[in-house]
């Protein structure tokens, strides 16, 4: 089922502006989206939104639907296969050539990236994959200034091309995709227990991404969120610590 979804709004926290940010974010349990970002399309396949769907949508942002890229069952099947048994450079030579298609079918770039993340020597072969492979999503679920587009198939993806980010010191992209990451967890019930490590890696690499973007307010909040929920975490501490003592509200003049 796709729907137009509004993640409820718990407080609101602006970047430090001497670093000449401007953005203010808003926080939702493990993830934090831009306040611009206000419409949230979680849509469960590997297709486009169709019209029908993107009435919520504001007219200067509603887009012609479109067209579904060619699907590879076989070549997907044969690579996850290998991808299962360990096989990664065999699960990489299963979708390789129908990968190089524009625009190439979601799943066949997912199964491809995946493999090619899971070997030391392609990992950063499978970034201009990943960012393929999700810029392809949102164009199809009609991403934009005002609108988040989720797709719930592709968790694994936002995770690891966050990671990447991270890799590449891009502190906000990654930010963006570890709450779009969080969001799928969020919408679906078991998700979040079944992937704990991730989840604590979430919430610990959101504290590490605010940490570098100056916003101490988030970094506290995911710090601590990731300590109350995984309190062994130490790679939250030293992120914690660098931080100023929270300022004390005054005592009110009887």
């Amino acid at each position: 089922m796709k729907s137009t979804l509004l993640l409820a709004c718990l407080f609101w926290l602006v970047v430090s502006p001497q670093l000449g940010f401007s953005q203010t974010y808003r926080p939702n349990n493990d993830c934090a989206f831009l306040t611009s970002k206000r419409i949230f399309h979680y849509v469960n396949d590997d297709l486009p939104l169709q019209a029908a769907e993107l009435k919520d949508l504001p007219l200067t942002q509603r887009f012609v639907p479109v067209k579904p890229a060619a699907f590879h069952p076989i070549e997907v099947a044969e690579s996850e296969r290998a991808y299962a048994d360990g096989r990664f450079a065999d699960a990489v030579a299963a979708v390789a050539q129908v990968a190089t298609l524009r625009p190439a079918d979601p799943t066949v770039l997912h199964c491809y990236a995946r493999a090619l993340y899971r070997q030391e020597e392609t990992r950063n072969q499978s970034y201009p994959v990943y960012q393929r492979l999700i810029a392809l999503l949102n164009n199809y679920g009609q991403e934009g200034p005002e609108v988040v587009s989720i797709y719930t198939l592709f968790l694994e993806a936002y995770f690891k091309l966050a990671t990447l980010q991270l890799d590449h010191a891009q502190w906000a992209a990654a930010s963006y995709n570890l709450s779009r990451a969080a969001a799928v967890m969020q919408s679906l019930d078991g998700v979040a227990s079944e992937n704990r490590l991730m989840r604590e890696q979430i919430l610990q690499y959101q504290t590490e991404c605010f940490a570098h973007l100056g916003n101490a307010p988030l970094c506290r909040y995911f710090g601590r969120r990731t300590l109350q929920a995984f309190p062994e975490n130490q790679y939250v501490l030293e992120y914690l610590a660098r931080l100023p003592t929270p300022k004390k509200s005054p005592t009110p003049r009887r």
